[in-house]
């Protein structure tokens, strides 16, 4: 298995950046409120920022798959505004990764959390799909 401390660090992180735009509101997913960042668009942020601190740093085989999302969204975003979130590296434990999420906007902290990624081989992660997909043939015969 793989050494991750060889790849990454604890205290390695990245940033990610968007203004928001209509389809990121929470219109997009029927609530009565208009023109504010969504939440579930806030936590895809955090997750893409955690996949750019973590896989361009691992071997070409090996891909990191999130396995747990913990996020409190403390402050609304309107359209327009821009929206940062910085994933940092505060765990290392054999194929897991813990990472801190911030957020913020031009007016300050919009949310906090963490994010647990595990790193495997491509390979295995296609394996598990195509036994369970495997599951779907035999239910259509």
């Amino acid at each position: 298995m793989i050494n991750l401390h060889d790849y990454v660090s604890v205290g390695q992180n990245s940033m990610y950046s968007k203004v928001v735009q209509h389809s990121d509101t929470s219109e997009s997913y029927s609530s009565g409120l208009k023109n504010l960042l969504a939440t579930p668009k806030l936590i895809h942020m955090a997750i893409e920022a955690g996949i750019q601190t973590v896989e361009p740093y691992l071997p070409h085989e090996y891909v990191s798959v999130g396995i747990s999302t913990s996020f409190v969204h403390t402050a609304p975003t309107s359209l327009g505004m821009t929206v940062t979130v910085r994933t940092s590296i505060i765990a290392i434990e054999e194929h897991n990764i813990l990472l801190e999420i911030q957020a913020w906007d031009e007016q300050g902290d919009i949310g906090h959390g963490k994010h647990k990624r595990a790193i495997v081989t491509k390979e295995e992660v296609e394996r598990k799909a195509s036994e369970r997909t495997q599951f779907l043939t035999n239910r259509e015969h």
